[in-house]
């Protein structure tokens, strides 16, 4: 015997849908795109270097530069075609890509030592740098790394 459609099946329907809806619409947004396209680096960083060094036996130093570098262009991959959705010229793009991890890598450095300096643990001085290199950036690859030159690149309709 089925069971019986009651309210308690149409509020559950309801809350699916109305969590569906909120998802999909959070999705659509290029921001939200970025940062899961971090974490999916970050996972896939951890989880080579954990691989080859601990399952292939290299060295660290050889699996920590093999993973980095690939978790460096899966970030570039994701973030031009899922996040920024962008259908502008590759070779413009990874060099601007490239510099500004370059100055990343500065001003990490530099925060962190600054940080440090003025008395925060180094473990909270480099959350602070990844804080505000990760807000800056979003705003940098939207408007200069992957920006369509064809388009706006404020346009919400395609971000």
């Amino acid at each position: 015997m089925k069971p019986q459609a009651g309210p308690a099946a149409a509020t559950t329907a309801g809350l699916t849908s109305t969590w569906r809806a909120s998802v999909g619409a959070a999705m659509r947004h290029s921001a939200v795109r970025y940062v899961i396209t971090g974490v999916v680096s970050a996972a896939a960083d951890f989880g080579l270097l954990y691989l080859l060094h601990e399952w292939l036996g290299l060295p660290v130093s050889v699996a920590a530069f093999i993973a980095v570098s690939t978790a460096f262009f899966l970030n570039f991959a994701l973030n031009r075609v899922w996040s920024f959705r962008s259908t502008a010229p590759v070779a413009g793009q990874i060099s601007r890509y490239f510099l500004l991890a370059c100055v990343n890598w500065v001003l990490t450095t530099i925060m962190v030592g600054l940080f440090t300096w003025a008395g925060f643990y180094y473990l909270i001085a480099k959350a602070i740098a990844l804080v505000v290199t990760t807000a800056s950036n979003y705003l940098l690859y939207r408007l200069w790394v992957f920006a369509d030159r064809r388009r706006h690149p404020l346009e919400t309709t395609r971000s």
